[in-house]
């Protein structure tokens, strides 16, 4: 990551780089509230280094990120794993439900990676008003 770079090294890892694009993508996040999920992901965990937006931003921007590369370069079959997490979903950290009341909402991720060589094939994000 670091070879042949002049100046100061990165901190953060180019795969983090790219959970950072794609959250950014799915959410249509912008960079300022990347950051902030980027220090909220410091508080859960201390060893995933927070990031401030417009280093976020160069970095996002210098990536070449494509999806299915690997597969597309294999001859034989391919093995996928499928997993799904869900995010609940607050607005406003939730006063408003507490006030007025409503339904928990959530919105739920979908992954397809290839088992191999552990690269992203598919990605879907549904919420809670989508049937199966």
């Amino acid at each position: 990551m670091n070879d042949c770079k002049v100046g100061r090294p990165f901190k953060l890892t180019d795969r983090y780089v790219e959970f950072m694009a794609v959250v950014r993508y799915l959410f249509s996040m912008p960079y300022r509230r990347i950051e902030d999920f980027t220090r909220t992901l410091n508080r859960l965990i201390p060893k995933i280094p927070s990031a401030d937006y417009s280093r976020i931003r160069r970095r996002i921007l210098t990536l070449n990120i494509s999806l299915c590369d690997s597969i597309r370069r294999s001859n034989g079959p391919v093995v996928i794993a499928v997993d799904s997490s869900g995010v609940s979903v607050h607005k406003c950290g939730g006063w408003f439900k507490r006030l007025y009341g409503g339904r928990k909402r959530y919105v739920k991720m979908h992954f397809a990676v290839d088992v191999k060589t552990k690269e992203v094939v598919a990605v879907d994000v549904t919420t809670n008003d989508t049937m199966a």
